[in-house]
């Protein structure tokens, strides 16, 4: 029994002894292992740790680590070395503090470890940055899971996938990288993409419906606001009230429906009228801005006059009260509603508000008319409609005023044509052009007139020396100094062999050959042959009115009608023509007045005399001009310098003192002080003395306004 324990024990012993010195025969391997790679005997360390991997897995990995991530030996390779590494931080906490102990003499501790880890998960990167795909870092990520570098790998492989999104250059692209990088530093960028790319590819015809889908399709797009600007402009494109209802009423959502209404509103009420504003409220009940409609009706029937105060200009009313500040260098009338003005050099309009409706960006603004007004700017002309926009760029040296759907421009001293739209519509190669009057046009080509119709076709060639517009189908024309007739179709209605045509006046022409003249109409026909004696100083033209034209015949005067039938014998040194019955007649250097009897009315006592106008007229004796009535009798005596015909029962006149206005009985209605008087209307004029000017109300008697110091004297 004794004899059992005692070989039990002996051979536990035993057992011991071999353990502990198979432990330090192991622990030796390791030494002598690194021994080995300290000695750079890459062979001989290889083969040591790995028959000593499964006793001490942390230091013997921690060595094969080493040789696979040098260079300097052919076992070389990074994947072993990345996983000689990992099993060796993962063992290296289960180790006993004996081995921990004897590695930390062969210098592997934790941060020796992690060093080589980190450097080991350098070589891994430096695998996959040669790769660079985002295969490549995605592989580095999985494999090198914790590596210190993980997060430049994720920058790398976002950047090589939005590169691969770039490339590709579709919406879907971009989405899908938005979608699968959802924590990339690109993903703002490829989502911005995204959304341009979408609307551009899906709007790319550029048609209404397109937009319209698109707007439907995606709500919440950034671009939401240009799709509906954009479907916007394509639906209206013509600018017409019709295409502005039809998109309000189809798209009543869009963001521009306010806009669409104020341009309906503002092609409807172009011209500025009460009456239009008031008809526009009945055709458009449904007009959101029921208060716009109330301030331009009630500004539309209030006259603004121009006034000055401290050299700056402003607008005052016919009450005198100031409605637009004098802040501006130069004003001008209103017309059409807007009124064109200039500060700080430049020009622009503004509304009876005071409101800037188009901004001071012209060097020249002029008056609207039918909705279009000129401007210059870098000393070119355009044409401006009331919203501001430029219907016509500014691209002319001049621009005409539209007749019959056409208007002369000039470019490069060359003339052509535009239409109302701005469109150049016969190009700029005339060296002259006139307006479009009765569907044709004069051109200058070789320094000769032609004609051309509203397409620009030539419809009379280039042969005459001058020509003018066409009236009712037919034209003056010369060759040389010789006058003719044209008609539309090119016929020569009368040949050019005239020393002077004269225009036209109820249908009848004076035609003058070797200073006789006599009367042609418009077929070409001469109807009253040239046998009177023809003074240009004394007659110029001589119309026809009221059927009847001067006839001089050995130096005396008459009156025929039409036919050539003599109705006033020529036995007078002068006349006039007919009105209120009578007609002014000069014998042996006196006037007086004869009726349509060819009675002598008035005798034969004014060095000058006038036709009649409002019941009165004016005549001159030696104290001055005066007026009468129809019956001879003197209304005001003659006294004045000058005087005008009375209109509106009233005239202006001029004494030694200045202009002043009376009435048909004579009285003053504004005496006579100023240096210029303008009738704005029957009720209102302008006075100015001394460059000092105002507004005066003939029913009020007295100033609407006046600037300051127009009374002194």
């Amino acid at each position: 029994m004794f004899s059992y324990f005692c070989c039990l024990m002996t051979g536990r012993y035993l057992l011991l002894l071999l353990l502990f010195f198979s432990e330090r025969i192991s622990a030796g391997q390791l030494e002598k292992g690194f021994a080995a790679l300290n000695e750079f005997n890459y062979f001989k360390a290889r083969e040591i740790f790995l028959k000593a991997q499964k006793r001490h897995p942390a230091g013997a990995n921690y060595g094969l680590a080493v040789i696979y991530s040098r260079r300097d030996n052919p076992f070389f390779h990074v994947s072993r070395a990345h996983g000689a590494i990992l099993y060796c931080s993962w063992n290296y906490p289960l180790a006993p503090e004996k081995e921990k102990l004897l590695l930390e003499k062969s210098g592997v501790n934790e941060n020796t470890i992690q060093q080589v880890k980190r450097q080991v998960d350098t070589l891994g990167f430096q695998l996959a940055e040669k790769i660079n795909s985002v295969e490549g870092w995605e592989w580095y990520l999985d494999d090198y899971c914790g590596s210190v570098l993980t997060l430049q790998a994720i920058a790398r492989r976002d950047a090589v996938a939005f590169q691969n999104a770039q490339i590709a250059g579709t919406w879907e692209s971009y989405k899908a990288f938005a979608d699968q990088y959802t924590e990339s530093l690109q993903r703002a960028q490829a989502l911005a993409t995204y959304e341009l790319l979408l609307y551009e590819t899906l709007t790319k015809d550029c048609y209404a419906t397109s937009y319209d889908n698109f707007i439907r399709a995606y709500p919440q797009s950034p671009f939401r606001r240009e799709a509906e600007d954009a479907l916007y402009k394509v639906f209206v494109n013509e600018q017409s009230i019709a295409t502005y209802d039809r998109f309000i009423k189809k798209y009543p959502d869009n963001r521009n429906v306010e806009e669409a209404w104020h341009m309906i509103y503002a092609l409807y009420t172009a011209d500025g009228k009460s009456t239009t504003i008031a008809q526009f409220w009945l055709d458009f009940p449904e007009f959101p801005f029921k208060e716009t409609i109330h301030g331009d009706l009630r500004l539309s029937l209030t006259v603004f006059y121009p006034v000055r105060q401290n050299h700056k200009w402003g607008f005052a009313d016919s009450t005198g009260t100031m409605q637009i500040p004098c802040v501006y260098d130069w004003v001008d009338v209103f017309s059409e509603g807007v009124a064109a003005v200039g500060k700080d050099g430049k020009s622009g309009y503004i509304s009876k508000t005071g409101k800037t409706i188009i901004p001071f960006e012209f060097e020249e603004a002029e008056a609207f008319h039918r909705g279009l007004a000129k401007v210059t700017k870098n000393e070119k002309a355009g044409l401006a409609d009331r919203l501001g926009r430029l219907v016509v760029p500014p691209v002319y040296d001049a621009i005409g005023d539209f007749s019959e759907g056409r208007a002369v421009v000039v470019r490069d001293e060359k003339y052509g044509y535009i239409d109302p739209s701005g469109t150049e519509v016969i190009p700029c190669r005339y060296e002259k052009a006139g307006d479009f009057s009765g569907g044709y046009a004069y051109v200058i080509d070789s320094s000769k007139y032609g004609y051309i119709d509203r397409s620009g076709k030539q419809i009379i060639a280039p042969q005459f020396d001058w020509v003018e517009p066409f009236v009712s189908g037919c034209a003056r024309a010369k060759s040389g100094e010789a006058y003719g007739l044209l008609s539309t179709s090119g016929k020569i209605l009368l040949p050019c062999k005239y020393d002077f045509i004269g225009s036209f006046s109820e249908g009848l022409a004076i035609i003058v050959k070797e200073n006789k003249y006599g009367f042609v109409n418009r077929a070409g026909k001469i109807v009253i042959e040239p046998e009177y004696e023809y003074d240009k100083m004394q007659l110029g033209e001589n119309h026809f009115r009221q059927g009847k034209a001067i006839a001089v015949l050995k130096g005396k005067v008459g009156l025929i009608d039409s036919a050539g039938k003599v109705v006033v014998p020529r036995e007078f040194d002068e006349i006039r023509h007919f009105s209120n019955g009578l007609v002014a007649v000069r014998k042996k250097g006196k006037w007086g007045y004869m009726d349509e009897q060819l009675k002598l009315k008035i005798p034969y006592t004014y060095e000058n005399a006038w036709p009649f106008s409002d019941g009165i007229a004016r005549v001159k004796t030696k104290d001055g001009i005066g007026f009468i009535d129809v019956d001879g009798k003197e209304v005001i005596h003659p006294q004045f310098e000058e005087a005008t015909d009375c209109v509106n029962r009233m005239m202006r006149v001029s004494t030694g003192e200045g202009w002043g206005i009376m009435d048909n009985k004579g009285n003053w209605l504004i005496q006579p002080h100023y240096d210029k008087i303008e009738l704005m209307n029957s009720r209102e004029v302008r006075v100015e003395r001394d460059g000092k000017f105002g507004y005066y109300s003939l029913a009020r008697n007295g100033f609407i306004w006046k600037e300051e110091g127009l009374d002194r004297k």
